[in-house]
């Protein structure tokens, strides 16, 4: 499975639907995704044999993996990459320098520099 975007993430994911909370790697701010209906295509029973049950399963890890990974790349065009540590931070937690390179810097490695 692809690697998270950020340190910490939630897996919202119901049954019914996919869901998936990202978190800022500097100040933890929620990013939330956008919310993925399941759809198994088999009709609704109150009673599964097991072969059913685990074709349910089969089609459900499946959606399961690729609503991942469309979140993931989802919130990668919501974050930004600090140049010094590798973090992924939202727009409050981005520094632009001002020098002629205009490198993308988290908050924290942002203080470390002026500190220099």
């Amino acid at each position: 499975m692809l690697e998270p975007i950020t340190k910490k993430y939630e897996d919202a994911s119901t049954i019914k639907q996919f869901e998936f909370i990202f978190y800022c790697d500097c100040c933890g701010k929620a990013i939330p995704t956008t919310v993925i209906k399941f759809r198994s295509g088999f009709r609704k029973k109150f009673f599964l044999t097991n072969d059913e049950r685990e074709a349910r399963a089969i089609i459900y890890a499946s959606d399961h993996g690729k609503a991942y990974e469309r979140a993931n790349n989802e919130v990668l065009h919501e974050l930004n990459r600090c140049e010094k540590c590798g973090d992924m931070v939202c727009d409050d937690c981005t520094v632009f320098s001002k020098d002629i390179d205009g490198r993308v810097y988290c908050r924290k490695c942002s203080e470390k520099e002026s500190e220099k």
